[in-house]
């Protein structure tokens, strides 16, 4: 399987950031609407929102892959580090609304999920002393608790870390981890002893019920993608040897922050 994928056919690691980026601002876009929490899941906010679903696996594999390729894993933690903190206020005011208080403190971005999911990897491989393995694991897994994405999150990194060198075995497991989450998330929709035929019929009329589903289902939509990404087979090894670029090392930590300061600032003088 891992040799089937013709030079025609795979992505680069930049073509699979930018499909990235392109759902994460169709993701974001609905928030522009003051009415988002009341149509969150109409249909015209699901789809986009669907789309959106691609993207942080995406970035989960590619923070796996990269902890494994970096030269420098203490530049690559510092780097998260200082781009986590620079989305930090912007992604309060922007998707809870409201300045910083005791109620949002707690709430971080998804950089912060990449940066507690590179120092777990860190702490998995780096760290030879066992108790105090232990205490970094356990610390990551408590400070990821709190992130966007969440313990989920940081499941996905693991396992594209643990199955790296391997289409079929990521593949395979970020599945299988995304139906497990989609059974916990859905499993309350349904009364327990319901029949299928019951089940499907309450779930069919419930607007957010359905929109619920479908989001957690399209996680599955970014493995289309990494299953097709060039550094599985030997046509990607000139792009591993290669010098990166600044946008490539750089491109995305910078515009993270920078759509939703500028989404924001749309909203907030033009839009209310």
């Amino acid at each position: 399987m891992d040799r089937e994928l013709s030079n025609r056919n795979t992505l680069s690691t930049n073509s699979l950031k930018i499909i990235a980026i392109i759902a994460m601002v169709c993701d974001h876009a609905p928030y522009l609407s003051g009415m988002w929490q009341a149509e969150y899941y109409t249909w015209p906010f699901v789809m986009l929102h669907s789309v959106g679903r691609i993207t942080a696996p995406i970035f989960f594999y590619l923070l796996a892959l990269g902890y494994r390729r970096t030269r420098n894993a203490n530049r690559y933690t510092v780097r998260l580090l200082v781009f986590a903190l620079l989305s930090y206020l912007p992604y309060i005011r922007y998707f809870r609304g409201d300045a910083l208080s005791a109620n949002n403190f707690y709430e971080l971005n998804v950089i912060f999920t990449m940066l507690f999911g590179l120092l777990l990897l860190r702490a998995v491989h780096e760290v030879r002393n066992i108790p105090l393995k232990a205490i970094c694991i356990v610390a990551c897994l408590i400070c990821g608790y709190w992130c966007d994405y969440g313990l989920y999150g940081l499941a996905m990194i693991l396992i594209c870390d643990i199955a790296r060198g391997n289409r079929r075995g990521t593949i395979l497991g970020m599945g299988a981890l995304i139906m497990a989450y989609v059974y916990v998330r859905t499993s309350s929709f349904f009364p327990t002893g319901a029949l299928l035929s019951e089940s499907l019929s309450g779930l069919f009329h419930v607007p957010w019920m359905l929109g619920s589903t479908v989001l957690l289902l399209c996680q599955l939509l970014p493995l289309i993608f990494i299953a097709r990404h060039r550094a599985w087979d030997g046509v990607g090894a000139p792009e591993r040897r290669r010098k990166r670029g600044f946008l490539d090392k750089w491109g995305f930590y910078i515009f993270y922050p920078a759509h939703i300061t500028v989404l924001l600032i749309i909203r907030t003088y033009f839009m209310m």
